[in-house]
Order: C-alpha cells, then sequence, then structure tokens
C-alpha cells in the first residue's frame, strides 16, 4: 500500500485519545497524540483539518486541529448546548455533519466551527447514528425510529423535505454503506441483520451480518472493491460478504477483538478494526479470500479509523 499517515481516536481515559500514526520500516508507529478530554470518539477530515466529536452526556461539541505539520494543533470549536451524545461527523464540500444519538439531533456547521447551519430533529423516538453522502445527496440513519432520511444538497447544506425510508421496527439502522451499483448497505444494529437496497431506496436483500448464529449488535462496516467488511459486536468477529449480481455472500467470518465497534479499509489490502472493549485496533491483511491479524495497537476504548 502507499504509505501514508493513519488516525485513531477512542474515549477519554488516562492517556492521549486521539493518535497520530505513521509507516516506518518497522512498520506503523505513533507519530503523535493528543489529550481531548471530551470523548473524541469519532472524527473525520476536510482538507487540512482535523475535527473531533465531544460525545458528552450532556452539551456536545466539535474540535477542529491542524494537520499540517507534526503537533496537531487546536484551532477552533464551536459548543451546541442541549444536544446530547455527538457520535459521527461527515464532512461534504466544507461542511461538517454532526448526529447526536441521545437528544436525536442532526447539523451542520461551518468548516471554520462559527456557526450551526442546518439542524433536524425528527419526530418520535430518533437516535441519530450516522451521516453518509450517498449520491448527490445525504442518507441519515435514525437508530431509534428504524429510519433512513435522504435528502438532496445545494452549497453542501440539506435541503427541502425528506425522502423516509422506514425500515423494519425495532432493526435500528446504524450505518449506511454506498455501493458501487448506486444502491447502498444499511448496517442495523438492533436485529443484526445487513440490509441492502437499490438506489431508489427498495430493499432488496436481508441478510444476517453475522454467520454465527450469535447474538449480535453490529457496529459498522466499510466496503474494498467487491466486499463489504462488517464488525460484529458480541460474536467479535469481523464477516466478509462477496457483492454479487446475484447478492451479497457470505465468504469468510474471522475473529477480532472485543466490541468492534469501526472499521476502516485502508490501501490495497489492509483492514483495520477499532475494537472498544479490548481497548486496542487490530490490524489485517485482505489476501482477496481472506484476513490475517498482522499488529494490534493499544488505545482506550478504540472506536474510530481514519486514513489520512
Amino acid at each position: 500500500m502507499e504509505k501514508g499517515k493513519l488516525l485513531f481516536s477512542g474515549y477519554t481515559g488516562n492517556e492521549e485519545e486521539i493518535l497520530l500514526m505513521e509507516w516506518t520500516p518497522e512498520g506503523l508507529v505513533k507519530k503523535t497524540g493528543v489529550r481531548h478530554g471530551g470523548n473524541p470518539s469519532f472524527c473525520c477530515r476536510w482538507q487540512d483539518r482535523l475535527y473531533a466529536v465531544s460525545e458528552l452526556a450532556e452539551g456536545a461539541a466539535v474540535v477542529s486541529y491542524d494537520l499540517r505539520g507534526d503537533t496537531l494543533s487546536p484551532l477552533g470549536k464551536i459548543s451546541l448546548p442541549g444536544r446530547k451524545a455527538l457520535c459521527h461527523l461527515t464532512a461534504v464540500d466544507g461542511v461538517i455533519f454532526g448526529s447526536c444519538y441521545e437528544s436525536g439531533h442532526y447539523f451542520t456547521v461551518d468548516a471554520d466551527l462559527t456557526r450551526v447551519l442546518w439542524e433536524f430533529l425528527p419526530s418520535g423516538t430518533p437516535r441519530a447514528h450516522w451521516v453518509q453522502p450517498l449520491g448527490d445527496g445525504i442518507c441519515l440513519a435514525d437508530l431509534g425510529n428504524s429510519r433512513l432520511y435522504r435528502f438532496p444538497l445545494s452549497g453542501g447544506v440539506p435541503q427541502g423535505e425528506a425522502q423516509v425510508i422506514s425500515l423494519p421496527e425495532g432493526s435500528g439502522p446504524r450505518q449506511p454503506i454506498p455501493l458501487s451499483d448506486g444502491g447502498f448497505a444499511v448496517v442495523c444494529e438492533l436485529d443484526g441483520m445487513l440490509r441492502f437496497f437499490d438506489k431508489e431506496g427498495g430493499c432488496v436483500q436481508t441478510i444476517p451480518a453475522s454467520g454465527t448464529g450469535k447474538e449480535n449488535a453490529p457496529g459498522g462496516g466499510c466496503v474494498a472493491g467487491d466486499v463489504l467488511f462488517v464488525g460484529n459486536r458480541g460474536p467479535n468477529t469481523v464477516s466478509a460478504f462477496r457483492l454479487t449480481k446475484d447478492g451479497a455472500v457470505l465468504a469468510g467470518e474471522w475473529e477480532t477483538g472485543n466490541w468492534p465497534r469501526h472499521l476502516a479499509f485502508v490501501g490495497e489490502d489492509l483492514l483495520f478494526a477499532a475494537c472498544q472493549r479490548e481497548n486496542s485496533v487490530w490490524q489485517y491483511r485482505w489476501d482477496g479470500t481472506a484476513l490475517t491479524k498482522q499488529a494490534e495497537y493499544p488505545l482506550h476504548q478504540a472506536s474510530c479509523v481514519l486514513a489520512l
């Protein structure tokens, strides 16, 4: 793979929660770290800036850092009073999207973190978990209402009314994942299923995210070519599904650390799993048919891996 930098983040403990990693002849090593102090459980990047959540029981905040140089210097911060458990960020056209799990709010802020541009609070019992760029718009996952909301964008900001896609009650959609055919998959936390949708939003396939038969609360997934990987919390495995013209087929399943919360495929053949209860990030090599564990990196309540 091309040697670049990676970023790991996790929840606040007694050490640095954000680690900037770089490749050396000896492998992946820590370059620098940041003591964030507010549960930076998820991060995203826009240009030369890193954005980290503050996942708090009361209130929420987004903090930005300078990715130029070697120190991850803080740049800015925006606080969102009354919002709770900010657990996900993504950047689209210079606009930063956030999802607040406990309060149910989705929002956007500008890249300089000076103002809120848009906010959306669904009715019912929303549990806002993920915002995913999809086609020319975005797709929001509402785990509490078992719904997806799709919005068109203008200047990076959602416009108009949402297209609502209802999933089975109690399915708990956690993460939408774009697919190469224009459709998308959805990792469902509450019923342990993986659902596939065409580009119009119709469900075309539903299969278990794990083949173990154990109780499963899948944490998330990622795509590499014609393979979709899913981290299974409970079975503590990573499963791989081959994406074919006839649908997704389970291609294999391998042991991972306790509670794989987030997966990231990096370069041509590396998969990383942030294993929250294992307090570590696991590195695998994918040879096209199987995963082989290569390394493990300690991090308190690891929850995010980001390729820079």
